[in-house]
């Protein structure tokens, strides 16, 4: 039993690394209070807090990641990040759960799939 866990836990990790989608803990040192700094030169933040993105609309250079770290108080349903296009899709993000990724160049709408309301736009240029 114990060689089958390690078996599966190996096979995750190795399919972690082939991915540049990632959900938590991809940035797992990113919290609520570090997502409210600036981001590093290769990353950009949104932060999921008040039923809202913020930013909303976000413009990055290609091959920039983009990070979306849910920030709503506990008990707070949780959210989405996904593209209108079908370029991204997250699991749902639960308080201080991370989703990122690094996508093509392009315009992208996307929205939270449970609350629809939530809207944020990606420029990557």
């Amino acid at each position: 039993m114990r060689r089958l866990a390690a078996l599966l836990a190996g096979c995750a990790a190795a399919a972690a690394c082939f991915s540049e989608r990632s959900a938590a803990p991809a940035e797992p040192t990113l919290t609520c209070a570090r997502a409210e700094q600036p981001a590093g030169p290769d990353s950009a933040i949104v932060i999921i807090r008040g039923f809202a993105y913020t930013p909303a609309q976000l413009t990055v250079a290609a091959g920039t990641r983009v990070v979306w770290i849910n920030c709503e108080p506990e008990g707070t349903p949780g959210h989405t990040t996904t593209d209108d296009g079908g370029a991204w899709d997250s699991p749902t993000l639960t308080t201080g759960e991370v989703f990122s990724v690094v996508p093509a160049p392009g315009t992208y709408a996307y929205h939270c799939r449970p609350h629809p309301f939530i809207q944020g736009q990606l420029l990557v240029q």
